[in-house]
């Protein structure tokens, strides 16, 4: 069976998209199935009808597959901009050795603002027992003003 004949069984130009192909597949397979019709024609019908859409479905297929070779060299030519030859610096873009931030520091100096820093024992208990503190006055003072 042609793909020219496909199109022909499935009532649908020979430049349609998938999607009308299988809007025409369906109507028809729903027309033709066997479970509908009782008549040898009509079954005969349906499979000539499946036969054709599955062809189509298969060319378009084939057509947007893309080949194992084709996706390694891409793969191989992504690559290849990205490695490096030994001693060689990998640069992106223009050098921002010499950028200042409006506060005064260098680019390369390392922040110490975003470290965090180690609590003391002495501050971990007053914020403890602090609160341990205001959580009972505040019963007392609730059980008494009742």
């Amino acid at each position: 069976m042609d793909i020219v004949d496909c199109h022909h069984i499935l009532g649908v130009q020979v430049g349609a998209s998938q999607k009308e192909v299988k809007n025409a597949y369906r109507r028809l397979s729903l027309k033709y199935h066997p479970d509908r019709n009782k008549d040898d024609k009509d079954g005969e019908r349906f499979k000539k009808v499946t036969e054709a859409y599955q062809k189509l479905r298969n060319e378009e297929k084939r057509k947007n597959k893309i080949s194992e070779s084709e996706v390694a060299t891409k793969y191989s030519d992504f690559w290849k901009k990205y490695d490096k030859v030994e001693n060689e610096e990998f640069r992106v873009g223009p050098n921002f050795s010499e950028f200042r931030n409006e506060f005064g520091a260098k680019a390369t100096q390392d922040y110490e603002h975003n470290q965090e820093k180690e609590s003391s024992p002495m501050s971990t208990h007053i914020i403890l027992y602090g609160g341990l503190a205001v959580v009972a006055l505040w019963i007392i003072l609730s059980s008494i003003l009742k």
